[in-house]
């Protein structure tokens, strides 16, 4: 099993953004998306995080799970993780909350 920290900008809506660092295990050789780690850290650590998941998602093809990544824009469900840590900010200054944003 490797970590993988995901340090995530919460509470930007707020004008009191903070940045909240979680730790994910996965498998070694696993090739792991950023919606894969969100989902994890919503199912087994945190249940108040907010961001885009839909049962047709993973297709790329709305947009809807737009997210910056280390700084560039990117679609969580078809962007892999390939370090041993990530940074996940709101992709617009239009947040709603933690990384959804308004189209």
């Amino acid at each position: 099993m490797r970590e993988i920290a995901v340090k995530i900008l919460r509470e930007a809506e707020t004008g009191r953004g903070h940045y909240q660092t979680y730790t994910v295990e996965v498998d070694d050789h696993a090739v792991v998306s950023v919606m894969t780690l969100l989902e994890k850290i919503y199912t087994t650590q945190d249940h108040t995080l907010a961001f885009f998941s839909h049962a047709a998602c993973r297709q790329a093809a709305c947009g809807k799970c737009m997210v910056k990544v280390n700084g560039a824009v990117k679609l969580a469900c078809k962007e892999k993780v390939t370090g041993d840590q990530i940074t996940l900010e709101p992709y617009s200054p239009k947040v709603v909350r933690d990384l959804l944003c308004e189209n």
